[in-house]
């Protein structure tokens, strides 16, 4: 049992000492500190862009809609 044990440890071992490249570089392209980017220009939107009212109606039989979007269904 003990020679199972040895022989599973000495790969991660060894894979643990090996030699890896440094971090990757995770810092944006652009510094926000720096000047020479200047102000971006931002756009005001609400939060009801794009809204539409609608009101409730009466339930309707779903099977025919459904059949009409179906695959090779009746348009």
């Amino acid at each position: 049992m003990y020679r199972y044990i040895v022989a599973a440890a000495v790969p991660l071992a060894l894979a643990g000492c090996a030699a890896t490249t440094g971090p990757a570089d995770v810092l944006p392209a652009a510094s926000p500190v720096d000047p020479s980017l200047g102000i971006r220009n931002l756009h005001h939107h609400t939060v009801l862009d794009g809204y539409t009212h609608r009101v409730p109606v009466d339930p309707r039989p779903w099977r025919r809609q459904n059949d009409r979007q179906a695959p090779g269904g009746d348009s």
